[in-house]
């Protein structure tokens, strides 16, 4: 069972400064080698790997909330007072706001379970290179509507399968389709008015040969004792809690997904009932749109569609097509 790094923080007390070294409160993490969760003279919480001192010196990465510095020498004063010393790589949540703290600690937990208990430097490069990938999208614009992330979720969450479709999921927020899984294919479309009018483009509806497109519509309204974002999230990274490569992935897109304006948005709720009662699966090939062949000159074609004539899939249809449909199919 992998330990719960907020309560491993919690348990932690501002360190004594020392004349000599990085002063630490530590403390080790149960199952992760010689890897330590720590809290610095700031409060701030900071992972601590373990490393070989390096003749030719890394330089530090800095960004807005996540510092990584390499070779640090380091005093470390664990909860049993029991002293340590030793030179480690120190990832920290530089943030002077303490609400990212949890944040940044559920997406460690993940991380340190995929490095294990020796990692090699090839696989500590790889794992801060995707937190400074995800760190970095925390600063830009958001790529996609709450709304529409909510609904993705959903779909996710109520499926039978949810880490199939975690695994299927795209790659990055911009990608055409939601989920891709060799020949399935799955976009969800929400809409916040209870009619199943959707936003299309053309080449979204136009799949490559040999493959099967199915939309999942759904309706997704604001109410304020709704589920939020934030406990949706929640409850997808725990069925994912024993895969934490998978988790790692979801916490990237999701977080990429929201960009800067992650806090406020994982307080917005939505109406999970009407959600879940209207969810419904179409194939592509029968929502209604422009003919084809368009003239050469004619690109990015975009186009509303109601598709509440078109008959939906039933889920015995889903599960007879097997793989994503089949996974994607509501549990009972």
């Amino acid at each position: 069972m992998r330990a719960d790094l907020c309560q491993l923080f919690e348990s932690l007390v501002l360190p004594l400064e020392r004349p000599a070294g990085r002063s630490l409160s530590a403390v080790a993490i149960p199952g992760a080698g010689s890897h330590r969760l720590a809290k610095d003279s700031s409060g701030s919480p900071c992972l601590l790997l373990r490393q070989q001192v390096s003749a030719a010196p890394t330089p530090p990465i800095r960004l807005q909330n996540l510092l990584v510095s390499y070779g640090v020498p380091c005093a470390i004063s664990h909860p049993d007072g029991q002293q340590e010393e030793g030179t480690f790589t120190i990832i920290k949540c530089s943030g002077a706001d303490p609400s990212l703290f949890p944040h940044f600690l559920r997406i460690l937990s993940p991380i340190i379970a995929t490095l294990g208990t020796t990692p090699t430097p090839t696989a500590v490069r790889r794992a801060i290179s995707g937190l400074v990938d995800l760190f970095q999208a925390l600063t830009t614009p958001a790529k996609k509507s709450v709304q529409g992330l909510w609904a993705e979720l959903l779909v996710i969450r109520r499926a039978t399968d949810p880490v199939e479709l975690v695994a299927a999921w795209h790659g990055l927020p911009v990608e055409r389709i939601d989920f891709v899984s060799a020949r399935d294919r799955i976009e969800v479309k929400s809409s916040s008015n209870r009619r199943r009018v959707h936003h299309f483009s053309l080449m979204q509806l136009t799949p490559p040969a040999n493959t099967r497109l199915i939309i999942a519509s759904l309706f997704v309204e604001p109410v304020g004792g709704g589920l939020s974002l934030g406990r949706l999230s929640d409850d997808i990274r725990t069925i994912l809690a024993s895969e934490p490569v998978l988790l790692t992935r979801f916490d990237t897109v999701f977080y990429a997904t929201l960009g800067s304006g992650w806090s406020d948005a994982m307080e917005e709720c939505f109406d999970l009932e009407l959600a879940a009662e209207s969810l419904r699966f179409f194939d592509s090939v029968d929502i209604p749109k422009i003919d084809q062949p368009i003239p050469a000159t004619i690109s990015d074609i975009r186009f509303t569609s109601d598709v509440s004539a078109a008959e939906p899939l039933s889920s015995d249809t889903l599960i007879s097509a097997g793989g994503l449909f089949a996974a994607a199919v509501p549990a009972k």
